[in-house]
């Protein structure tokens, strides 16, 4: 163990279980929620929604209001985790299945090894080879069916890529305090959602009650109580692979609730594929190397 790193504490180990349990079936959640409410008018509920409920709770227990530079860092960070990660994940979820989805964003782990490596810490050998092992697994999933349906479905990419170089500038970031940094995450990219719906002409249509039961999860339990999980395990000491490992095993969840509920398949190229990022994602975890 490195001597800069904290041991796993219970309220860590919770967070880590929140963070692959929740968000394992916030993939799902996402598929069901757009599939009667536009994506854009969604995430800017989704986020806007979170992010006010938890500002609110937190002033009500006496929480200060954070200063303007710290606004402004938090905002950056929320912006590249949430609207450049999760929203470009979420709209190509219009065309790719949630379990693939979720396999697609679990290379996370490996661009955050490979950012902190110009961000002074040396990556080593073995998360180069898991980080090469997880390129491999991504060639094979771009040829599933899913991704060849819609040029734009190819922005399910670009997700892991913004969350990963967000998560590691976040610790050389001035933000707020805390969970006041989740709720100004949230807040920041409700709002930018909200513009980016108006700009794109995005409208409301009656939704159905699974799709609200959908957005209702995404608000209080991937929002809330997840992101706050996610940023409590940014601020310790961790291992970054540590700290994103969720991605190890969120695609395990979103993969038995996506077959096992919404009939999703994936073909043996893509079972492949998955098989080479958990491999790969596995070996920059480890701390071996």
């Amino acid at each position: 163990m490195d001597r800069n790193e904290a041991r796993l504490t219970p309220i860590d180990v919770s967070a880590l279980l929140t963070l692959y349990f929740v968000w394992g079936g916030a993939y799902l959640a996402n598929k069901l929620a757009i599939a009667t409410i536009d994506p854009f008018i969604m995430l800017a509920i989704r986020l806007g929604a979170s992010g006010l409920l938890l500002f609110a709770l937190l002033r009500l227990l006496g929480w200060t209001l954070p200063k303007g530079r710290e606004v402004l860092g938090s905002w950056l960070i929320g912006q590249l985790l949430l609207v450049g990660g999760m929203g470009a994940v979420v709209y190509a979820q219009q065309w790719v299945s949630s379990s693939l989805a979720a396999v697609i964003v679990s290379t996370m782990p490996l661009w955050n090894a490979f950012f902190a490596n110009f961000l002074g810490r040396k990556t080593r050998g073995v998360e180069w080879a898991g980080m090469l092992l997880g390129l491999v697994g991504v060639y094979l999933l771009a040829g599933e069916p899913d991704l060849k349906l819609d040029p734009k479905a190819l922005l399910v990419f670009v997700g892991p890529v913004s969350w990963a170089f967000g998560s590691a500038i976040s610790m050389r970031v001035p933000q707020a305090p805390g969970l006041m940094s989740s709720a100004v995450h949230m807040m920041g990219a409700g709002l930018s959602f909200t513009v980016i719906a108006l700009l794109a002409g995005a409208r409301w249509h009656e939704p159905s009650t699974t799709s609200l039961l959908a957005l209702g999860y995404l608000v209080l339990l991937a929002g809330v109580v997840g992101y706050s999980a996610y940023l409590h395990l940014l601020a310790r000491p961790l291992r970054p692979a540590l700290v994103t490992s969720f991605a190890y095993v969120n695609p395990l969840v979103a993969l038995a609730l996506g077959i096992g509920f919404a009939g999703e398949r994936l073909t043996q190229a893509g079972l492949a594929g998955v098989g080479l990022i958990v491999l790969g994602v596995g070996l920059a975890v480890s701390r071996k190397g």
